[in-house]
């Protein structure tokens, strides 16, 4: 059967695509459950987000911020502005052992533990734990950037302001 409403596919579907999505999503029978692994991005999407990401880095606002965890919620921002369904994926599958790190509403992450101290990531749809160390803040941002593909070269400029030399 063929899909003719354009309502039911993603904008970016092309309608040869079709069959091949509908082969994707059919329930295979012996296959367990695994981790979804991201679509990979393109090569435009992570150069976007890349020096988006450099952006605010460089920016004096940027350098002169002293807390960690305004400088956290600020590159979160911006991944997320960029590029939120990469953004949606890289969290999903983010969590600690004992606690969630990422969630679309405050209660999920206070559920999740008494001290969390959860924020909402400004502009987004998202809250966050706060009260980690700056090298826990840093697996964090560093988990979600690899997992959105972005370059170890950009995560390393990110690292100098989450972890002491």
């Amino acid at each position: 059967s063929v899909v003719k409403s354009d309502a039911v596919l993603p904008k970016e579907t092309k309608s040869e695509n079709i069959s091949q999505i509908q082969a994707e999503s059919a329930p295979k029978a012996l296959e367990p459950v695994v981790l979804k692994t991201a679509r990979k991005q393109s090569e435009t999407a992570i150069s976007q987000m890349t020096d988006k990401v450099r952006a605010l880095l460089n920016s004096s606002e940027f350098k002169e911020e002293t807390k960690a965890v305004v400088r956290f919620l600020a590159i979160l921002r911006v991944l997320y502005r960029t590029n939120p369904e990469s953004f949606a994926q890289a969290t999903e599958s983010l969590q600690g052992r004992t606690r969630v790190y990422f969630a679309r509403d405050e209660g999920t992450l206070l559920m999740a533990g008494n001290h969390t101290k959860p924020k909402q990531i400004p502009d987004t749809p998202y809250w966050v734990i706060t009260n980690t160390n700056s090298g826990r803040k840093m697996l964090m941002l560093e988990g979600a950037m690899q997992s959105m593909d972005l370059p170890e070269s950009l995560i390393d400029e990110v690292r100098t302001y989450f972890v002491s030399n």
